[in-house]
């Protein structure tokens, strides 16, 4: 599997506190058959999670200086989770935030309550100046919870991912019910563990998931889609 969303990286965000604590997750996505990792920590003004790339970048290398000490098969690539704002774009062009791996894939998140900016235009934005961006478990976004906006917002050019603890039912049966009527629908695109320290990965649970109500074949394009790698 291809985990595109996942905050091991130690000490930057609410994800890891530790190095110990980044290695264990890790090993919990080995044990749920993920090969390569995105390294997505939040770049999220209001919560105070500002660490920019360049800090990152020493995070990431120690983090794979250990998994390579520990004999861990697994690759990692680093990117953000980027809570969209009016100077997104800025960010990334500065190189203070970056998309996933070498990609022009961007990984955006928007406010769990209410509608603070339009994520249409963030879309528009982002696609104006050569960016893929990739919602960030929008089933979790109370005001986007019809198949239409979905549907609106990949044909402006925005990818979707959704969280596996959605499709094992961890946030509700309601939201179960609708996140398969989404891959359903054709309007999904990845499926990621999210992890944290306070939330593991339900990929393996979430796979089977989708391969019981649809198909093996489209459980593997959802698992380990590897647009991104190419």
């Amino acid at each position: 599997m291809i985990d595109i969303h996942t905050h091991i990286l130690p000490c930057v965000d609410d994800g890891s506190p530790d190095m110990q604590t980044s290695i264990d997750l890790i090993k919990e996505e080995i044990t749920q058959g993920v090969t390569d990792v995105f390294v997505t920590p939040h770049y999220f003004k209001q919560r105070g999670y500002l660490s920019p790339v360049k800090e990152n970048i020493e995070g990431f290398n120690s983090l794979k200086e250990e998994i390579e000490k520990q004999g861990l098969k697994v690759n990692l690539y680093l990117g953000n989770e980027i809570y969209y704002n009016i100077h997104t774009l800025r960010d990334l062009e500065s190189g203070l935030t970056k998309p996933l791996g070498n990609s022009k894939y961007v990984l955006i998140e928007f406010s769990l309550f209410e509608e603070d900016e339009d994520i249409a235009e963030a879309v528009h934005n982002l696609t104006a100046k050569g960016y893929l961006p990739i919602i960030a478990h929008p089933e979790r976004y109370p005001y986007l919870n019809d198949l239409n906006s979905y549907a609106y917002l990949k044909r402006m050019g925005a990818l979707i991912q959704l969280n596996a603890s959605s499709l094992t039912g961890d946030y509700g049966r309601k939201v179960k019910k609708f996140v398969l009527k989404a891959i359903k629908n054709n309007l999904v695109d990845f499926v990621a563990s999210d992890i944290h320290d306070f939330r593991m990965s339900n990929l393996l649970r979430a796979y089977d998931v989708v391969k019981t109500s649809f198909s093996k074949e489209i459980a593997d394009k959802l698992f380990n889609n590897s647009v991104i790698l190419s």
